[in-house]
């Protein structure tokens, strides 16, 4: 049945199609010209440049999407809440910014151990310290050092388009310019935000959304990485 193949590539398509393939297969068929194949009688032809987020985006929904969902991860999210929803956990993160943490260089420290403070319990500043301690300040707080800690400032199955929104959330919340330069060095205020606030943020979501705890929610912001970026991608809508 040629409605349910791929136009371009002839492979089967999902047998439900998200919005965002719908809208890839739409765009991409005004560009195209008909083609009719043996195996295919409502094949089209145009340049690869046309078609080829179109077959990425469906080999993704017949591969990806079904293990996504079998282990409980979104299809759908409802972005118009993600503000509110972040700015409700104003008092925590702010607790993270203005801890001295002492604490997290003794590496035998429970991570809830009672002296711990809010900062020290946070995994994703104790990556920085470590990354720090191994490679030194400039190196992880430089171009090089963004670019490799890229995947662990993703926000998990909240994708690209949870990141621009968390990203933005959290600066109207907590302007760079009203950050104590002491307490984060040698990260920038914007560094800190990306490297440690944005995590924290999407941690506390995934547990909102999949009533688990926080080490389950580390898991799956980690796992749910790459499947967030193809799912949300950032439409700049």
């Amino acid at each position: 049945d040629p409605s349910t193949m791929c136009p371009y590539c002839d492979e089967d398509l999902p047998s439900h199609p998200t919005p965002f393939l719908q809208h890839l297969l739409a765009i991409a068929r005004k560009k195209s010209v008909s083609d009719p194949r043996p195996k295919n009688r409502g094949g089209l032809k145009a340049p690869l440049t046309v078609y080829i987020s179109v077959c990425q985006r469906h080999r993704f929904e017949s591969h990806q999407l079904p293990i996504a969902t079998e282990r409980g991860w979104p299809k759908s999210i409802d972005f118009t809440k993600v503000p509110c929803r972040v700015k409700k956990m104003k008092k925590d993160l702010e607790a993270i910014i203005l801890d001295q943490d002492d604490v997290s260089d003794i590496e035998d420290l429970d991570i809830n151990d009672g002296r711990r403070g809010p900062r020290s319990k946070s995994v994703f500043w104790s990556e920085v310290k470590k990354e720090m301690k191994k490679q030194g300040s400039r190196t992880v707080v430089g171009v090089k050092g963004q670019f490799a800690s890229f995947e662990k400032t993703q926000p998990g199955y909240y994708g690209e388009q949870g990141s621009v929104i968390i990203h933005q959330t959290l600066f109207d919340l907590f302007p760079p310019s009203t950050f104590d330069a002491s307490l984060i060095a040698p990260l920038a205020p914007a560094e800190f935000i990306q490297r440690v606030l944005v995590p924290e943020a999407a941690v506390r979501l995934i547990i909102q959304d999949l009533c688990v705890d926080m080490d389950d929610a580390v898991v799956t912001l980690r796992d749910s990485a790459q499947y967030g970026v193809a799912m949300f991608p950032d439409t700049g809508e």
